[in-house]
Parts: structure tokens; C-alpha cells; sequence
């Protein structure tokens, strides 16, 4: 097969280029080694020795042509880079400019637009200034109170750290214990319960919503070394259970009890109510601390207010009776139901992030 005229052109000049190219290794080659050769013939060499001596310059020689040729080549290189660079910058400053001038044409065609805009305002530029300066003084007040009410919970977070720093060192614990808060008691309520058993010292405690709050406990009482005794009360039995596998855990079981007792109807106080199974809780006396934090509401109104109605008479002289999550209308309800139907009784508010509230009985 030919290859086409144009081709087999190019093909010739490409090959009569690369000659071309070599010429200089050529030609200095073969000088160094002509002038070598005949330098040892005129100065008497004998013939081995012109002919090491002439090999030797003809590749020094070649080298130094190779060297020539890599000159010449990087040197075209750059100049075809730099005049390629040219190019590309100069296109650069063509289109920069001709943008440079479009957006000066659409700036002065904006101005005439706003400027047309504000003589069509019918009411005087003062006034809508006004406006805009009591918007702007609303938007200011409004960040103003969001930074506020957002240091006040970074404050309160800070704050129920504190407290379980606290109570991790007054109560230290042989392994990790779960994450207080959300449906768990807060930190500064079990800040606060610990606290109570390591002062106070109570014979018995039951904790109505078994969980952290009675491990906690149980483990201020190992900690303050007395015999004492925390009943944990649970209305779910996968609660009940996963309280007694935490005591297990972190080895308070000699302290603590925990108690099954399923929601049914009972009748409590003159009321028909859901509530805990009392038969399971009918041998409980002596009573010096009552925790308050269980059942769930559920939808039942008051859920927790058979807890001092069941327990009023089962409870030692002078024992306290704390009721959790005071925020809630319910709780509040029930504390002040508590208060007429039970007088004698002393109250102290506790500020806590759910609230709580703390009776005495005489």
C-alpha cells in the first residue's frame, strides 16, 4: 500500500528534520576526532595510540554535540512557551476589559433604575428612612433576647455538667454509667438524692420509677458504709430487669431491691386510679425518703398523685417525700392537692432543670 503524496511529504521532511537536528553532534564529533588523529600524527604517535586517542575525542565529541542539541532544543521550547503565554495573557486582558465595560454599562443602568424608583415614591424619603431605622432596631432587640435565652440553656448545660462531675465524686462508680436526663432524672436531681443519702443517712428509700436514680443511691449508701436499703419501683418489667442488671453491674445489689409492679385500677385515697400494683408494695414501713418519679402520665391525668395518699402512713416520722418534674401542670396540681390533704407537712422548692419539690412530714 502507498501512502498518500501529502503524507509521504511530511514523512520526508520530518526525517530530513531529524538529520537536520543531529548535524551538530555530527559534525563536532567527527572535527574532535579528525583534529585529534592528525594532531598524534604530527606529533609522531604511534598508530594504536592515534587510533584510542581519535575514538576517544570522536565520543567526547559526541557528547558535547548531544549537549549542543538538547540547548538548542530546550531553547526553541521556551520560546514557543513564552510566546504561548503572551498569547493567553493578552487574550486575558482583551476579555477582562471588554467584561470591565459591560458591568460599568449595567451599574450606570441600575443607578438610573433606582434613582427613577425613588422619585416615584409617593410618601417623603424621611418616612420610609424611619421605617427602615425601627426594623432595623427590632431586628437588633430580637438577636439581643435569642443571645440571651441561648446563653441561658449553654448556662444550664453547663451547670448539669457541674452536678455530674459532682456526684461522679461523691459517688464513684466501678464502670460507665449511662447518660442522665431526657425520660432519666436530671443530674441535679441525683446530684441531689445522693447528696441526701450520704448526709442523712436514711434506713430504707423507695424510688417510684426505677433506674439511675436507685443505683445512684444504693451506691451513696456503699459509699457512706451503712446498712441501708433502696427499693427501686418499676410498672415495666424490662425496666425493672435492666435496673437490676445496672446494680449487678456496678455491684450496689446488697442496697438495692427492685420491685415489679404492674399499672392496674386501684382505689387510693377515696379516687379510682391507675397506679401500681399496691400488693406488691403492702409490706413496705418505715419509709424515710420517697422519690417520686414514676409512673408515666400515659394519658391519665395525675398519674403520680396516689404516691403520698398510699405511703402517708407507711412513712417514718419526719420522712421527706420528693416529687420531680415541677414544671408540669400536673405535678403542680398534684403538690398543692398534697398540701390541703395532708397539713403539717413543710415544702422546698428545689430549682432544678424539670423543677422539684421536697415535703416534710412532722
Amino acid at each position: 500500500m502507498r501512502w498518500p503524496r501529502e503524507v509521504r511529504r511530511s514523512r520526508w521532511k520530518g526525517s530530513l528534520g531529524a538529520v537536520r537536528s543531529r548535524l551538530p553532534l555530527v559534525v563536532v564529533a567527527l572535527g574532535m576526532g579528525g583534529g585529534v588523529a592528525l594532531l598524534g600524527i604530527l606529533a609522531g604517535w604511534s598508530i594504536p595510540v592515534v587510533v584510542v586517542a581519535a575514538l576517544l575525542a570522536l565520543a567526547l565529541g559526541a557528547v558535547l554535540g548531544q549537549m549542543l542539541w538538547w540547548v538548542r532544543v530546550t531553547t526553541g521550547r521556551l520560546a514557543r512557551l513564552e510566546h504561548f503565554v503572551n498569547h493567553r495573557l493578552e487574550g486575558l486582558k482583551n476579555d477582562t476589559s471588554r467584561r470591565d465595560d459591560a458591568m460599568g454599562k449595567n451599574i450606570v443602568e441600575i443607578r438610573g433604575k433606582v434613582g427613577k424608583i425613588d422619585n416615584e415614591l409617593t410618601f417623603p424619603r424621611s418616612t420610609y428612612r424611619l421605617a427602615l431605622r425601627e426594623l432595623a432596631q427590632g431586628q437588633s432587640a430580637e438577636r439581643r433576647e435569642n443571645r440571651v435565652q441561648y446563653q441561658q440553656k449553654l448556662d444550664d448545660q453547663v451547670a448539669l455538667l457541674e452536678s455530674f462531675m459532682q456526684l461522679q465524686r461523691l459517688v464513684p462508680m466501678t464502670l460507665p454509667m449511662p447518660r442522665p436526663g431526657t425520660w432519666a432524672a436530671s443530674e441535679d436531681l441525683l446530684l441531689w438524692l445522693a447528696g441526701y443519702v450520704l448526709e442523712h443517712r436514711p434506713r430504707l428509700v423507695v424510688d417510684l420509677g426505677s433506674g439511675q436514680s436507685s443505683v445512684w443511691m444504693a451506691g451513696a449508701m456503699r459509699q457512706a458504709g451503712y446498712d441501708g436499703r433502696v427499693i427501686g419501683v418499676d410498672h415495666e418489667e424490662q425496666y425493672a430487669q435492666a435496673t437490676e442488671l445496672l446494680s449487678q453491674r456496678q455491684g450496689v445489689t446488697p442496697w438495692l431491691t427492685v420491685i415489679h409492679a404492674p399499672l392496674i385500677e386501684e382505689s387510693i385515697g377515696g379516687r379510682t386510679v391507675q397506679w401500681y400494683d399496691a400488693s406488691a408494695l403492702s409490706a413496705i414501713t418505715d419509709v424515710d425518703l420517697l422519690c417520686v418519679d414514676g409512673p408515666p402520665a400515659q394519658g391519665a391525668e395525675q398519674a403520680r398523685w396516689p404516691a403520698l395518699p398510699f405511703f402517708r402512713d407507711r412513712m417514718a416520722q419526719g420522712g421527706r417525700v420528693i416529687l420531680d418534674d415541677m414544671i408540669r401542670a400536673d405535678e403542680q396540681q398534684i403538690a398543692q392537692d398534697w398540701s390541703g390533704r395532708f397539713p403539717g407537712m413543710t415544702s422546698q422548692t428545689l430549682e432544678f432543670e424539670k423543677g422539684a419539690l421536697v415535703f416534710t412530714l412532722p
